[in-house]
């Protein structure tokens, strides 16, 4: 788990969004994005175009490219055109070069589905691209096209540096120099110093005729170049990339330059523990904590590297320091219900979090630790029986914060753990409504169809969703072999439980899977063989009594009695 600076009270700046690929559109969906000519494909095509179309990102990760277009297209042949398929083919030939090629597959996905991010930014770049080389004859027509491309691409507030500075560019050829401006202004609030951002705001300045105001920027940029590169932001860009050795290495410049800067230390802190480096990590935290003895950030993140060192006794000491400097600081209960359900204490969870969460304040709703406080208090009452309290906490609880789909996510769980299937099934299908790329959702929605023969075609679509946005995810290859066994389409279980079983060999479920599986392929020592993989790993979720069952059976039928 990644340590975040949200409960430690740091700032931290907007994220940089990866360039979107198609599959993070997330959705080939059966009647939606597609054109396709008479009835609708059926259900097993469906499912046969997403794993093809998750074979073709795997290969264009490998940088086999005809290998990913020549899946790309038997998909859309199964499918019918689609608009996620078409907008990564379209990427596939931008990344090459091959241009006219991107252009005619982007329009085709448009086609298919104008709401195609991908497909919207991909085409929008080459309209800005044409602009730079074309006449200015041709721009009146050139420059709107571009523009509301290029804005499709950036609705909902999506960020994407490279669409966002092309963007300001071409509202700059556009003379909108106030809608530059604008853009610019917002995009450097973020990104301070931005260079080329920088520049495209002296120029829309200028363009403007606000000479005062670029004047007065093209000052402070040649300040800039005579002074080192800021380490904080370097070491936010390493954070952004998950670069924690190397952002911790950032921060400790900051803090050499600022050491009497207390953010600058606990964001040190924090990505020395995500680095791994726990001992530093507790070093430096308790230096914080000793030239701020009133502050409760530096308690509350020792508690969580006590916890990752396996020092529960430490982690509680700490989490008692919290609720010393400050009762009400929420943080306290939450870091004891995290050591207590550590060491099992579920009543101590429920002791630590019940008033705290009974008695939200607006503030602990809105900064996150209501949510977390009250998935661990369902936990903890889930673990000693007490289901329908459970229920009733998270119920509450999502009243309070309608959005949380953490909260939404641990209600729609609850309710499958206490055999609500139907609860359960409408809460997951809200989840996943409500965002269509919530891979965990996806998949325990899928799983739990699978799992109790129901809505088998549904179920694979879900699964193969998931798989989408996470391909090589062990829980998810196993549901969808899962799946496909229940439908007895065991030749096509095979590929997914096997590389489940390779991906989380102690996973006892997915290994008694695979032996399910091989049992029903008359694979009789293999069988065996992943019966005994079950019986020795973590044992959760199986019955250990019917897998030494079928371990027997599987060794008498393959001759070894």
């Amino acid at each position: 788990m990644v340590i975040s600076a949200l409960l430690l009270t740091v700032a931290i700046g907007p994220q940089d969004q990866p360039v979107p690929r198609a599959h993070e559109v997330r959705q080939i969906q059966q009647g939606q994005g597609g054109v396709r000519a008479g009835p609708p494909a059926p259900a097993e095509d469906v499912g046969r175009a997403y794993f093809l179309f998750l074979e073709g990102q795997s290969l264009a990760d490998a940088d086999d490219m005809p290998g990913a277009i020549a899946r790309y297209r038997q998909a859309i042949e199964l499918l019918g055109d689609s608009g996620e398929i078409r907008a990564e083919l379209a990427n596939i030939h931008a990344r090459q070069g091959n241009i006219a090629e991107a252009r005619a597959e982007a329009e085709r996905a448009l086609a298919a589905d104008d709401s195609s991010r991908a497909a919207h930014r991909i085409l929008g770049l080459i309209l800005a691209s044409d602009v730079q080389r074309s006449a200015p004859e041709d721009l009146p027509m050139l420059l709107p096209r571009a523009i509301r491309h290029l804005e499709r691409a950036l609705a909902d507030g999506f960020e994407d540096l490279a669409v966002q500075l092309t963007l300001a560019e071409v509202y700059l050829r556009d003379g909108q120099h106030d809608t530059a401006i604008a853009q610019l202004t917002d995009f450097l609030q973020g990104r301070p110093g931005y260079p080329q951002a920088t520049m495209l705001l002296i120029q829309a300045y200028r363009a403007a005729g606000r000479t005062a105001e670029a004047d007065a920027l093209v000052a402070e940029l040649r300040g800039g170049l005579d002074r080192p590169a800021s380490p904080t932001r370097d070491a936010r860009q390493f954070e952004d990339q998950g670069r924690w050795d190397e952002a911790a290495d950032a921060w400790a410049a900051a803090v050499a330059d600022a050491p009497e800067n207390r953010q600058y230390r606990l964001r040190h802190a924090a990505a020395l523990t995500n680095a791994g480096r726990l001992s530093e990590a507790r070093d430096r935290l308790l230096e914080v904590a000793n030239d701020w003895p009133g502050d409760a950030s530096a308690w509350y993140l020792l508690t969580q590297v006590e916890l990752r060192d396996g020092q529960p006794d430490a982690a509680e000491g700490a989490a008692m320091r919290i609720v010393d400097i400050d009762p009400d600081d929420p943080r306290g209960p939450l870091a004891l219900a995290e050591v207590r359900l550590r060491r099992g204490n579920h009543r101590g969870v429920i002791a630590a979090l019940g008033e705290r969460v009974a008695a939200a304040s607006p503030d602990d709703i809105e900064s996150g630790v209501y949510s977390r406080m009250a998935n661990l208090l369902a936990s903890a009452l889930v673990a000693i029986d007490e289901s329908q309290q459970a229920l009733q906490t998270l119920e509450t609880a999502l009243a309070q914060a309608p959005d949380d789909l953490d909260l939404l996510f641990s209600l729609a769980a609850t309710y499958e753990r206490t055999s609500e299937f139907d609860r359960a099934e409408r809460a997951f299908r809200d989840l996943v409504s409500a965002d269509p790329g919530h891979a965990a959702g996806l998949n325990y929605l899928g799983y739990m169809l699978a799992e109790r023969g129901r809505k088998l075609d549904e179920a694979v679509s879900f699964i193969t969703r998931a798989l989408a946005i996470d391909a090589d995810n062990p829980a998810y290859l196993d549901s969808l072999g899962w799946a496909y066994f229940k439908q007895s389409r065991f030749d096509e279980a095979l590929s997914p439980l096997e590389r489940a079983a390779s991906g989380a060999p102690g996973s006892s479920v997915i290994q008694e899977h695979l032996g399910d599986l091989y049992l029903q392929l008359k694979r009789y020592q293999e069988a065996e063989a992943a019966f005994g993989r079950a019986l020795a790993g973590d044992r959760d979720g199986i019955d250990a009594e019917t897998v030494q069952q079928k371990r027997a059976r599987a060794r008498a039928l393959g001759g070894r009695d």
